[in-house]
């Protein structure tokens, strides 16, 4: 299906207009706010931000985008969002969709078969998604993981450098959690300030590989912070559900599920040794969340607790 006009333009107009910058109060002191998560609600947070070349250039002999990656997967919607607007197939590679999902399609991925995505099953995932390449394919490596999100994230280090002067800021520095780590990358390239990041997928050791793969050569990278606690990623924990709400209540803003109450918690761990004015970059992802409080709600021994 091919989209309206009208929707293509809405989606242009929210991503040129620069997020949110606000102050909050959380944990005994204030923390500033880069709500990227309200750019659009179908493009929003990084994947806006690593797909805005994909969004705002023509690819004329392009008619299919290939990629991979989790069954709830945000840039798997994005993506599929991606698709729809430029009237191109989607294929989208899992390692494995549970039953239960595919009889009660919930969140990214319900919305993505909505799109019109093609799924298909391989624990050979890179293999696969060969198969689906051609001369009139787009490959989108997982995640996002790849040079053409420069251009987005360069767009957003100079929304954040006007931030910080508009308010103030004397010794600003930035926090938020990786997967690929390809926000946190090219967000260092383009700023003068610190950033500091997290790992929720695999160890620091992988994080550094995943930058060296697409910046081998850069000067300075972001800085690794190590939590005293790991978390397996997409695991379910009390204290990480508790810590979601407690943001959500007191903050009065609803972060993702998966990944930002491991970087928060990673964050206060280390904030008491970290100098200067704290900005926290909210990513979006919002719509998984709706599968991830069903899987906490399934796990009644663990909702029991709260």
């Amino acid at each position: 299906m091919k989209a309206s006009f009208e929707a293509f333009f809405t989606l242009h107009v929210n991503m040129f207009s620069p997020s949110i910058f606000e102050s909050h109060f959380f944990h005994n002191r204030t923390f500033y706010l880069k709500r990227d998560d309200l750019l659009h609600p179908d493009f929003s947070g990084n994947k806006a931000r690593k797909f805005h070349y994909f969004l705002t250039h023509d690819f004329p002999h392009i008619k299919r985008i290939v990629s991979s990656g989790s069954n709830q997967s945000n840039a798997m919607y994005s993506l599929s969002v991606l698709a729809r607007l430029k009237n191109w197939e989607f294929f989208y590679v899992c390692d494995h969709i549970p039953s239960f999902l595919k009889e009660n399609p919930i969140g990214n991925y319900q919305a993505a078969l909505e799109n019109g995505m093609r799924v298909i099953e391989s624990h050979a995932r890179e293999d696969t998604v060969l198969e689906y390449l051609d001369e009139h394919s787009l490959h989108v490596s997982e995640g996002g993981r790849q040079r053409e999100a420069e251009e987005g994230m360069q767009r957003l280090a100079e929304e954040l450098k006007a931030d910080v002067y508009q308010a103030g800021l004397k010794e600003p520095y930035l926090f938020l959690p990786s997967g690929t780590g390809t926000t946190a990358l090219f967000l260092q390239k383009h700023l003068p300030f610190p950033i500091f990041t997290c790992n929720t997928v695999g160890n620091s050791a992988y994080l550094q590989q995943q930058w060296e793969m697409v910046e081998p050569s850069l000067r300075c990278y972001p800085r690794i912070l190590e939590g005293s606690k790991k978390y397996h990623y997409g695991k379910l924990y009390i204290e990480l559900y508790v810590l979601w709400e407690k943001l959500k209540t007191e903050m009065g803003v609803e972060f993702d599920l998966v990944y930002d109450p491991v970087g928060w918690s990673v964050f206060l761990e280390h904030l008491p040794t970290l100098q200067g004015d704290p900005i926290y970059l909210h990513q979006g992802g919002l719509l998984g969340n709706i599968s991830m409080e069903e899987r906490y709600k399934r796990k009644k021994t663990i909702m029991k607790t709260l």
